[in-house]
């Protein structure tokens, strides 16, 4: 929705004021002004219409409720309202796991730059924008936590905006916080705000709820004056304004060669080995700044799993080694991706870095592809959900985090030249409903477009997605930088959208968007304004994530946080597969363990290529040497030993290790052994795609051989994605590990002993092996294949039935089943209920803890659609729930509303068929416990 600044005097007028009571002067009728309209309870009866009509006309920038009890089994009649508006709509709750939660919902017409999440229970920060001016928004739930948690979150996201605390907030905390308690806007509230405004008015008024005789609820509006602009000569350093207003002015005074300056980055690390660029620090990529009109240099390094230091070119710093993208996706908790994210973007700005290249949404097509360890799996809505969060996280330490790689760079091989081949409206509902879930979340304040060709047209030339899809119709206000090598040409690439080139004098072959776009923009083929929005979106987003009010300082990180952050990745991340006879957790019996191969007496093995953290607190590469040691190698193992680790869980045990390069001798120590643990490992990389689904280096034949040896045989599998299992009727137990990071050792010890309850789920459909993938095969696959690849990947195969929808779309049974994934305890579900308002679906569920010991759950709500659908089912939600022995708790599962739709090409709309369906509440895709009928309206989603 449009908005626009409104005089105080207009607002007044409408504001049909009952009494009035001025805590400071009026300002001046011209002055701008932030307006909240505050609510003591939800109305008795809400009748939205009724309600919107009025919104609409006083036309409030925001509505906070308080005392809102939302129940788990029925939808927020304030969220339908706010469905019914446009608006966004935010529970504020202490306890977001209780069924039935009392808390404040913040409804507002005003975008929405960045956010809070769960991170801070009972608070809610809002970063809005109207148009010409920035408001930090923070509300209160309860009184509970606020003294503690509000300074650090008012401390970490202000950054100078005029703010406004409201809710029920002790002075002492508000002082804390940095509010002057004379600023009161609310007595009664305990409700303050900040210097950026120079007055304050509350005024009494009955807002009519539905048209009985006392359809009316009391409300006050409160009237918040704008400090006048600080002006001088430097207008754009006014953090009271919003970000498009300093990028705006500040833009007003570049020469065009500062201009062009912002539009190409240089390689980092220096060109062929030379030199690095004047003020770089060593990174991906660096844009010199302006010093004469205060504007930062642009530093940005690599970081899909981590900060990068590429050959340890930065003396002395270090980063945490996160685990793998599918390990973060196997948590099913948003959590745990915000952690992680914050953990990567804290590191990085620590060491002077403002960007990072994050925020990896591209789906798991297939199994092979080398880059899967980057991402996170094949379902839209986990994969746009995790990575979201995991970009909030990143932009919540005020560096920006790209969203990559726009789009369908779903593999690698002939990455820079196929053609992804598939249809509009199966690319919206596939791929491109992941980033735009994913965006709406986490909002990057860049997109990276990607190398290959989407239906023929190159991504960073691609006007349908840079401009109508993510520009226009997602009205993304960021920047679009390319891949490095991603860019051909100059004014094309900057009119189909288009915004910075990287490092176009290394990995290009011309620095497009300097001479050759100067001569397009002189010669009238780029127009100027298309110029001066290119540098403006680099501008307000660099302002919008603090790269001016908060750059970063070079400082030690937090290793021990790091450390935290990456083992509880590893333990809610891995996923046990298989445990017959309950044969794990290892118990107090077991007194002698074998762990055989995976260089496990060393560390865990890592992906390869671009996003490789090299150097971590523990040092570097823990056995160097593995083929291959050039790009995109080194193989790298972290220095993170599970025979360690497990030696120090389990100090009354014997344990040995066998490094497993001879099968007979391997066997042997087996079966001297109470139980075997094999490690297994495959290594994959960028830029190349695994030339199949096996295990490397004779392997198979190994645990084949220890299986053999002795009954009692645990794989560990640290692999990029699903691999063949030829051995799986031999061995009783697996644990899925994925790339587990630098504390993989340790996260896998605690797993395999219990001291931490397995709770992951995979995130991907586990094949029997490549007959049941959409393209058993693909030319050019592995090192050295032997034949080319193909110029075109057809992905109209599957369109957007991908993973678990392209397995029961075709009827097949795969080895494992997307969502599926053990416990060392067991868990019931009862009393399944499920309601649906307008476009909100929300089901609500009793899940009990049924076993012996405390363990997470995660129930996934799955639709299945009519008969004749071309796509037979979609997961439209979950929620994780931990629980202890016999506990229960009744959860609530709300439904994403685009996965209930389908997009339609011609209107450019997600629609709601109307019609009969099932919701289905399962363990796994197809693993249903509870089914319940469902009849949705025909409707667009809003």
């Amino acid at each position: 929705m449009k908005t626009i600044s409104k005089p105080l005097a207009l607002t007044a007028a409408i504001a049909l004021s009952l009494s009035a009571s001025a805590w400071a002067a009026a300002p001046a009728a011209t002055t701008d002004a932030f307006t909240v309209l505050t609510l003591e309870q939800t109305p008795g009866e809400l009748d939205a219409a009724v309600v919107a009509a009025q919104l609409e006309q006083l036309q409030v920038d925001a509505v906070t409720v308080r005392n809102v009890e939302r129940r788990a089994d029925r939808v927020d009649p304030l969220q339908g309202l706010a469905d019914a508006l446009g608006y966004h709509y935010r529970f504020v709750t202490a306890d977001p796991a209780a069924a039935q939660q009392t808390g404040s919902v913040v409804l507002t017409r005003l975008p929405i730059e960045a956010e809070s999440g769960t991170e801070q229970p009972s608070l809610n920060y809002l970063r809005l924008n109207d148009g010409r001016h920035v408001v930090a928004l923070y509300t209160s739930a309860a009184d509970a936590a606020d003294a503690a948690a509000l300074p650090p979150l008012v401390t970490g996201s202000r950054l100078g905006a005029p703010a406004v605390l409201l809710g029920a907030v002790s002075a002492d905390a508000a002082t804390t916080a940095g509010f002057d308690p004379s600023r009161v806007a609310l007595e009664a509230n305990e409700s303050y705000f900040s210097d950026g405004f120079q007055s304050a008015t509350s005024a009494a008024m009955k807002l009519r709820t539905h048209d009985g005789k006392k359809g009316t609820t009391a409300a006050t509006l409160l009237t918040l004056g704008y400090t006048a602009p600080v002006g001088g000569d430097t207008p754009w350093m006014d953090t009271g304004l919003n970000a498009d207003a300093r990028a705006k002015a500040l833009v007003a005074q570049m020469t065009v060669d500062e201009k062009f300056q912002m539009l190409h980055s240089y390689f980092g690390l220096g060109k062929d080995g030379g030199p690095l660029p004047e003020g770089a620090v060593g990174s991906a990529g660096f844009v010199p700044g302006v010093p004469r009109l205060g504007i930062p240099a642009q530093q940005s390094a690599d970081a899909g799993v981590g900060v990068t230091n590429p050959g340890g070119l930065r003396k002395g710093d270090h980063a945490t080694a996160m685990p793998s993208g599918p390990s973060t996706a196997s948590s099913w908790n948003p959590d745990i991706a915000f952690a992680g994210g914050a953990t990567m973007g804290r590191e990085a700005w620590q060491q002077r870095f403002n960007i990072l290249l994050a925020g990896s949404v591209n789906l798991q097509r297939d199994p092979r592809n080398g880059r899967n360890f980057e991402y996170a799996g094949e379902d839209p809505l986990l994969a746009g959900v995790l990575v979201g969060e995991s970009i909030r996280g990143v932009q919540s330490q005020h560096v920006i985090s790209t969203m990559k790689h726009f789009a369908l760079n779903d593999m690698e091989t002939s990455r820079n030249f196929h053609s992804a081949e598939i249809g509009e409206q199966a690319m919206r509902e596939s791929d491109l409903l992941a980033f735009e879930i994913a965006m709406d979340i986490g909002k990057p304040g860049s997109a990276m477009c990607s190398y290959n060709r989407i239906n023929g047209t190159y991504g960073c030339e691609h006007d349908y997605l840079m401009n109508e899809v993510l520009k226009q119709e997602w009205k993304f206000p960021g920047f679009v930088m390319s891949d490095w090598g991603g860019v051909h040409s100059g004014s094309k690439a900057a009119l189909a959208g288009l915004d910075q080139q990287s490092a176009g004098e290394v990995f290009d072959k011309a620095v497009y968007f300097d001479e050759p776009l100067r001569l397009a923009v002189a010669g009238g083929v780029v127009p100027q304004a298309r110029l001066d929005d290119m540098v403006g979106r680099i501008l307000r987003t660099m302002f919008a994530h603090g790269n001016f009010d908060l750059p970063p300082v070079h400082e030690p990180i937090d290793d021990e946080a790091g450390f935290l952050a990456a083992q509880r990745t590893v333990e809610e991340g891995s996923v046990l597969l298989r445990n017959a006879d309950d044969l794990l957790p290892l118990g107090k019996d077991v007194q002698r363990i074998v762990i055989i191969g995976g260089h496990a007496d060393k560390g865990v093995i890592g992906g390869g290529g671009s996003s490789m953290v090299g150097w971590t607190a523990r040092g570097t590469n823990a056995v160097p040497g593995v083929m291959p040691t050039t790009w995109p190698g080194p193989v790298i193992f972290h220095p993170s030993s599970p025979l360690e680790a497990l030696r120090a869980e389990r100090p009354d045990a014997r344990i040995d290790y066998v490094d497993g390069r001879d099968v007979a001798a391997a066997a042997r120590a087996a079966a001297a052994a109470d139980v075997a643990i094999v490690f297994a490992t495959q290594w994959s990389a960028e830029s190349v795609d695994l030339p199949h689904m096996q295990l490397p280096d004779n392997q198979d034949a190994l645990i084949a051989g220890v299986a053999k040896a002795n009954p009692k045989t645990v794989v560990v599998l640290e692999t990029n994605g699903p691999v063949e299992l030829p051995w799986l009727q031999q061995v009783p137990a697996i644990l899925q590990a994925w790339y587990p990071g630098i504390r993989g050792g340790e996260g896998i010890a605690a797993l395999l002993t219990g001291k931490v309850n397995p709770s992951g789920r995979l995130p991907v459909t586990w094949p029997v092996d490549v007959s049941q993938l959409p393209r058993p095969h693909v030319n050019g696959l592995g090192f050295n294949p032997k034949n080319k690849p193909d110029d075109t990947i057809d992905y109209d195969i599957e369109g957007a039935n991908v993973g678990y929808k392209w397995f029961a779309a075709k009827g097949l049974t795969p080895q494992y089943a997307f969502g599926h994934g053990l416990s060392y305890t067991s868990f019931g579900y009862d009393n399944l209920t499920v309601v649906v308002e307008g476009q909100r679906v929300v089901a609500s569920v009793d899940v009990r803890n049924t076993g012996k010991v405390a363990g997470a759950d995660v129930p996934q709500l799955y639709l299945q659609l009519p008969q004749g659908s071309t796509t037979p089912i979609r997961l439209i939600g979950f929620q994780k729930v931990t629980l202890q022995p016999g506990e229960s708790r009744r959860i609530r599962i709300e439904a994403e509303p685009k996965t209930l739709a389908s997009f339609d090409t011609a209107d450019k709309q997600w629609k709601i068929a109307g019609g009969q369906y099932e919701v289905q509440l399962s363990r796994a895709a197809n693993a249903p416990v509870q089914r319940v009928p469902l009849e949705l309206a025909g409707q667009v989603v809003r």
